[in-house]
């Protein structure tokens, strides 16, 4: 099932943000280390701290290939890469051994931004409590939901998937198919808060662009200003492909559609290098790339990405 499980992967971590919109300490001055609220409780506060001790180490990428973190997937434009410890993911939770390190490529080079809590968790059990008070925001990936969205019209698949999660199977065995994660941008201030399932600045950053500039901003510009990065599109439409499974003709359509929208980004910026002038183009091209997937995609294709997306960006009510 290793194919399946990348194609989770594509959806959980870098699937079309079209669906999602709808899911420094050394790293220079534009990106401080972020600090819990002077508000915010004080075991909240040493909690952060405790967690920014506890992986301080992993700063340098090589200690956490040292200690068996692996990539879970690729780098997505408002997540990051995922590197996790899958004996972690099936321990019960621990703030000091995040089962996951998040990372994002600035300046050519991994920089540690946050870290994950991921917990397998059957239907009928509850959230483990994670960080004090009520600021951090659970969300659920729903594998047996995934999964049969993506086999729904492959027969054999389809069985092969259904016979798993009737066996207790699928996911970490035992029926526990609800992963469950909560992220803790404690490396990188968050635009939407410590706590957010997204981190909007990342974008910025990598295009050499100012942190301070997706404050205010909605998530496509954030999409918009990712497709300044070299090689955006690419990734792009290939995530799209793993779920909606493009022929060639859309695919082409939708690479081009991809580039209008990176080369419009970057028109803009080579005219106004502004905050205003760049959201502005950025939001726009992102919406317009959206309308372009929308009408290239047939309404099957569509179905199955608001399938598989709405299973992988579940909110967990508390």
């Amino acid at each position: 099932m290793k194919a399946l499980r990348i194609l989770i992967a594509a959806a959980v971590l870098g699937g079309p943000a079209r669906a999602l919109a709808q899911h420094a300490h050394g790293h220079g001055a534009d990106v401080p280390a972020p600090a819990a609220s002077d508000a915010a409780p004080a075991a909240l506060r040493a909690e952060v701290e405790a967690v920014r001790a506890a992986t301080e180490r992993y700063r340098d990428h090589a200690n956490a290939v040292r200690d068996g973190y692996k990539r879970f997937g690729v780098e997505g434009p408002v997540m990051g890469e995922h590197w996790y410890r899958e004996d972690l993911v099936r321990r019960p939770l621990d703030l000091s051994r995040p089962s996951t390190l998040q990372y994002a490529t600035l300046g050519g080079r991994r920089v540690l931004v946050g870290v994950a809590y991921t917990v397998y968790r059957r239907p009928d059990q509850a959230v483990p409590e994670g960080f004090a008070g009520a600021a951090d925001h659970w969300h659920t990936h729903d594998v047996a939901k995934m999964a049969r969205a993506f086999v729904a019209d492959r027969p054999l698949l389809r069985w092969v998937v259904n016979r798993r999660i009737e066996r207790g199977k699928l996911g970490a065995g035992d029926g526990k198919t609800l992963l469950t994660m909560v992220h803790a941008w404690v490396w990188l201030d968050n635009p939407d808060g410590l706590f957010a399932q997204q981190h909007r600045a990342l974008p910025y950053l990598r295009a050499g662009l100012p942190a301070a500039w997706a404050q205010g901003t909605g998530v496509d510009a954030a999409q918009g200003v990712a497709l300044l990065a070299p090689g955006a599109c690419p990734p792009e439409v290939s995530r799209t492909d793993r779920m909606a499974r493009l022929d060639r003709r859309q695919e082409r359509e939708l690479t081009a559609a991809c580039e209008g929208a990176s080369a419009a980004v970057r028109s803009a910026l080579s005219r106004d290098r502004s905050a205003a002038t760049v959201n502005a183009a950025a939001a726009e091209a992102w919406t317009g790339f959206q309308a372009a997937q929308a009408r290239i995609l047939t309404r099957e294709q569509v179905a199955r990405l608001e399938q598989v997306m709405g299973a992988a960006m579940e909110p967990h009510v508390m």
